[in-house]
């Protein structure tokens, strides 16, 4: 990446990066065996965590790479449900109540289909929806040392469904719950229950896919962007496309249940054959609800090209937006015989990748534009801001909902990928990560960040008193670019902010030297309030 161009860029209000350049990386897959410091573990958690903490960050500092990087894979948490958060709701000026479910309790276990007023079954749902988006903030701010949240958002990526296509709090819940109950399982699996999914099937129209029509919307999208891809060695054809639909016909929602079941009626019961890319498999017609699907899947998955897709999916997320020759050759490809190897558990493959050589070679680092969520979540866990639990459905959940709808400003919208490609920051060519920030969305994270300061959510000494020295304002504006910043800024950077901010107007580093130890918290805020903001706003605070 030329960082060079991105900061230039950046001041202008504008952001041009230069792309498809050789990086000349020589790095493989090779387990890293460099440094372990703040920078390195700082890299890893900012990857694989939505944000670094400083005490997450001295946490993984006693344990070795490898350490590190198991515990962040094993170490993944049970959740609790959503809950009812909304009282009596209103929809063009009529009063709704949620009397199935109390104020406090979980919905999930309701699925809002037996009440015969619409207009109050609809009021429900849209509360439910809003609900769901709040309690998964809640988990994303409130994450433990782990990689699950990040791979949940993965998932919700690769496997794009949107809730004003699905538009059922309930579909919308459990399509949610399969892909965090399967973040680091096996992806041929995962991509057999997504198939039949009911949020996919009314998300791509395989609800409406039948012998006598086949709708061939899903069978493509499978194919394109949920298993091996548009690549030069992803050779299915058209046919295939239209085999699979045929093999996919006849799959409809019940409508007491809310599950996902085979109308044989519907079901094309013919034999279905495959080009050469796909070995010139042929599979039969059969009233088995799953059969035909689990040969599908494992037809798809029986290609060399299905684990490199997913494997270049997994780096562009974790490690860079575009993949040279190189990469392809080195990291790719023996990535995805590792997955091969181990039946395509992702956790596998992403422990070889995270603990690699590669991930950490320098030309990886600080080399992509934050996304919505690691901007937002991540300051707040940075700045250690005091989160309600991801339960606290009366304080928590009105701040997450603020969070989720600053996150959506900024093109990160839950449950709304602008497409079923997810979102285009990690496919669209030559953009990429550029896309994050623009003329609308950089002032909104200005915005966000300002705010944190003058709303006075951030404890400024207890942030300050984190540093090895805090009344040495070298020190302390240092530690405070360590914490915050993946791109080192210059000497003559630092000295700035020092000599404008906390030294003003004197220009002694005794002058804050002496304010520190006076302990005048209204100067002492004053001033770092405005060295913070200051360095919020700076083009480095974007990258990651």
């Amino acid at each position: 990446m030329d960082r060079r161009t991105f900061l230039k860029g950046a001041r202008a209000k504008t952001i041009t990066l230069a792309t498809n350049m050789p990086r000349g990386l020589q790095s493989g897959l090779d387990p890293y065996t460099g440094p372990w410091t703040t920078n390195e573990v700082a890299h890893l958690l900012k990857r694989a965590m939505f944000g670094a903490k400083k005490s997450d960050i001295d946490y993984f500092l006693s344990r070795s790479c490898s350490d590190a990087v198991d515990e962040l894979l094993q170490n993944i948490p049970a959740v609790d449900p959503p809950l009812r958060d909304y009282g009596v709701l209103e929809d063009q000026g009529i009063m709704y109540e949620d009397t199935a479910v109390p104020r406090g309790q979980t919905w999930v276990d309701d699925l809002n289909n037996t009440i015969n007023d619409p207009g109050r079954r609809a009021a429900i749902n849209s509360a439910r929806i809003e609900s769901l988006r709040r309690w998964w903030t809640g988990l994303i701010l409130n994450q433990n040392r782990s990689i699950n949240e990040k791979m949940v958002m993965f998932w919700h990526h690769h496997f794009s469904v949107q809730r004003e296509e699905v538009n059922n709090a309930t579909h919308l819940y459990r399509h949610h719950n399969l892909l965090r109950n399967n973040v680091l399982g096996n992806v041929r699996e995962l991509a057999k229950k997504v198939t039949v999914d009911p949020a996919m099937l009314l998300h791509l129209n395989g609800y409406l896919n039948s012998k006598r029509a086949p709708d061939e919307n899903y069978a493509r999208e499978l194919q394109e962007l949920f298993t091996v891809g548009k690549g030069n060695d992803s050779l299915y054809t058209e046919s295939d496309v239209i085999e699979a639909a045929k093999a996919l016909t006849g799959w409809r929602i019940h409508n007491t249940t809310l599950t996902a079941y085979l109308n044989t009626e519907e079901h094309d019961m013919s034999t279905k054959r495959f080009s050469a890319f796909y070995h010139n498999a042929t599979i039969t017609g059969s009233a088995n609800g799953s059969q035909e699907v689990d040969q599908l899947i494992d037809m798809i998955f029986s290609t060399t090209e299905s684990a490199r897709f997913i494997c270049r999916k997994l780096y562009k997320w974790f490690v860079y937006y575009d993949i040279d020759a190189f990469a392809e050759s080195n990291v790719i490809a023996p990535l995805a015989e590792i997955l091969r190897q181990n039946d395509f558990q992702v956790s596998a493959a992403l422990s070889v990748l995270l603990k690699s050589e590669h991930f950490f070679d320098k030309q990886n680092q600080a080399c992509y534009i934050k996304s919505a969520f690691d901007f937002v979540a991540g300051a707040l866990r940075e700045l250690d801001i005091s989160i309600p639990a991801y339960t606290d459905y009366e304080n928590g959940y009105p701040l997450f909902d603020s969070i989720c709808e600053r996150a959506a400003q900024m093109q990160q919208d839950l449950f709304q990928p602008p497409d079923v490609s997810g979102w285009p920051s990690y496919y669209q060519e030559p953009m990429y990560y550029e896309l994050w920030v623009n003329s609308n969305t950089l002032p909104r994270r200005a915005a966000f960040t300002d705010a944190l300061i003058e709303d006075g959510l951030v404890d400024l000494r207890g942030l300050a008193q984190r540093s090895a020295n805090p009344a040495d304002p070298n020190q302390l504006i240092s530690d405070l670019c360590e914490l915050l910043l993946r791109y080192p800024l210059s000497s003559n950077s630092r000295n700035y902010i020092k000599t404008n901010f906390l030294l003003e107007p004197s220009g002694n580093d005794s002058s804050w030297t002496n304010t520190w130890n006076a302990g005048s918290a209204a100067v002492i805020n004053e001033k770092l309030g405005n060295a913070l903001r200051f360095i919020m706003n700076l083009p480095e605070f974007h990258l990651c």
